[in-house]
């Protein structure tokens, strides 16, 4: 979404939780009395969880990276599917990188995660030449990978999956089934 797309998502979701609160007071422990304190809130959480993280040596925390490490945080550990969507160089295989290497379950460097589950990533780079079935390999391989290990979630990374979608084969629509 863009800016202003996103500013009026937040302004609907503060229209909506004000009803909700008048119409159930047990709702009155989160005030969000508009977009301004609801992005407040997220940015705090966001910054909250990220502080925690070890970045790497000459990695800036920005806008971009912030939210798209929160997003995978939130969504990896829920196992919901997420798909980070941007231009080349907006942080997204690196916030991936960042999650991996902090989480790591009961050896992880920070107390803070040593509760969550390890991540473990399998990759596929995807191209014009990707087939349906190298995806379902991929897929497979993950859940192979986590077989009888309950302290380790599996994802699978699906690098440059715009390429994919110029492949004759059509292979993502694999993902169907899949996610």
């Amino acid at each position: 979404l863009t800016r202003d797309q996103r500013w009026g998502y937040r302004h609907r979701i503060c229209d909506t939780w004000k009803k909700m609160r008048t119409e159930n007071p047990a709702m009155e422990w989160l005030k969000l009395d508009s977009a301004t304190e609801l992005e407040d809130m997220l940015i705090k959480t966001q910054n909250d969880f990220v502080s925690q993280m070890d970045l790497g040596e000459g990695i800036a925390l920005n806008e971009a990276l912030r939210e798209n490490l929160f997003m995978l945080l939130v969504s990896i550990m829920n196992q919901i599917p997420i798909l980070l969507i941007g231009k080349p160089g907006c942080s997204k295989s690196l916030a991936m990188n960042v999650l991996q290497s902090n989480l790591n379950g009961d050896v992880s460097s920070k107390e803070f995660f040593k509760s969550m589950p390890a991540v473990d990533v399998v990759a596929y780079q995807c191209s014009p030449l990707s087939t349906p079935e190298a995806i379902i390999n991929a897929f497979n391989s993950a859940r192979q990978s986590n077989i009888g290990n309950k302290r380790t979630i599996v994802c699978v990374l699906l690098d440059e999956v715009g390429l994919a979608e110029e492949s004759p084969h059509l292979p993502l629509k694999v993902l169907h089934r899949e996610l």
